[in-house]
């Protein structure tokens, strides 16, 4: 394993795990019971994440089938405003929040594929965004099935 892919798995690691403790710390800052539900979940997901990727390193990336996908962006981190904290945050605050934390870690994995050369890394970095993207388009769908659905 090159050392290129090696920091990129660390580097990812250690978001997932930083993602997960931040959704665990958030569930009793609210007084929601949807938003510590939804909180759970993310966390949840976060060590699922974490897992597959200390999986990766441990045993190699090995052959790797996967294709890169056309994921719909419903662009509602776009236009979102609030959700800068889950302190005291209501379901909607947490999903913009949520919402605007996955756009920030396809920003990051888009810009490292961009400047990463080990072609096993840069095929890593592009599956990592679109699983961000997967995420980001269940969240902004739930956002918009609560608050934006025909009544």
């Amino acid at each position: 394993m090159t050392d290129e892919l090696t920091e990129l798995l660390d580097t990812a690691i250690y978001k997932e795990i930083a993602a997960q403790a931040f959704y665990i710390a958030g569930q009793s800052k609210t007084q929601d019971p949807a938003a510590r539900a939804l909180m759970k979940e993310l966390a949840e997901q976060e060590l699922k994440h974490s897992q597959w990727l200390t999986n990766l390193k441990e045993k190699g990336l090995g052959k790797q089938d996967w294709r890169q996908e056309k994921i719909p962006n419903l662009g509602l981190s776009e236009y979102l405003t609030g959700g800068d904290t889950v302190e005291g945050a209501g379901l909607q605050e947490t999903l913009i929040f949520a919402i605007k934390r996955e756009q920030q870690a396809i920003e990051f994995y888009s810009q490292m594929t961009a400047v990463i050369r080990d072609e096993s890394a840069k095929n890593l970095c592009q599956r990592l965004t679109d699983e961000e993207l997967k995420h980001k388009l269940r969240l902004e769908t739930l956002y918009d099935d609560l608050f934006y659905g025909e009544d």
